[in-house]
């Protein structure tokens, strides 16, 4: 499913990675696989090192690629 097995203090970040997608319950596309990869390692190299805390960021994340808040512009 996901080619980016690396770990992240102890942490293997492809489970975490598939421990979200079966909580999204829907398949992404290859675009939005590579921006929560992306998205993940950026987290785990910020400092956040707790499973459950990536996976509830990954989950919110997706449902903000899916569903963007047009408050927010990116800008």
């Amino acid at each position: 499913m996901l080619h980016c097995r690396y770990r992240s203090a102890g942490v293997i970040m492809t489970e975490i990675f598939e421990t979200i997608l079966k909580n999204y319950g829907r398949e992404l596309d290859a675009d939005a696989m590579a921006k929560i990869t992306s998205y993940l390692k950026t987290m785990s190299s910020a400092g956040t090192r707790d499973s459950k805390q990536l996976v509830a960021y990954g989950l919110a994340y997706i449902e903000h690629l899916n569903n963007p808040d047009p408050r927010y512009t990116g800008c």
